[in-house]
């Protein structure tokens, strides 16, 4: 699994097309929050061996919403299985996955957003455990710290 982060239009998207050559890639599918209802938790009904999800915080905002007295953390967890599971199913598989560091500034006032902020934290911290490689993209520069 590969996790992709940094700010909000910092160049996330264009990197992953150019890094995975996805101009020239015809078997992929790109799932991204800011389009799709809910998260995929089953990726076994997609065909593709490469899928590009976009936007988990976006998700992540959606499952809160949805299940407001829930143990977040321990949904994600699962979540993260799920999709561990599918990508280790098959040799060929391989997931990437993009979400907008949304923990920098101001901690909000508002509960709800500062719940947002911490799931999604403890999300990536999950995420980058899982995962083989970890990119950090700021401002169109891409670092890899895992």
């Amino acid at each position: 699994m590969h996790i992709i982060t940094g700010g909000a239009y910092n160049g996330k998207s264009a990197w992953v097309r150019e890094y995975y050559q996805l101009n020239i890639c015809k078997h992929f599918r790109w799932i991204s929050a800011y389009k799709e209802g809910k998260y995929p938790e089953d990726l076994s009904v997609f065909n593709e061996q490469l899928i590009i999800l976009e936007g988990v915080e976006q998700w992540i905002f959606g499952l809160i919403e949805d299940y407001p007295s829930a143990n977040h953390r321990e949904m994600g967890r699962k979540l993260i299985q799920n999709w561990v599971s599918w990508e280790q199913g098959n040799i060929e598989r391989k997931l990437v996955i993009i979400g907008t560091d949304i923990s920098k500034g101001i901690v909000p006032m508002d509960q709800n957003s500062r719940m947002w902020r911490d799931t999604t934290g403890w999300f990536y911290q999950d995420l980058v455990k899982n995962s083989n490689r970890f990119d950090l993209v700021w401002y169109g520069i891409q670092k890899q710290l895992k």
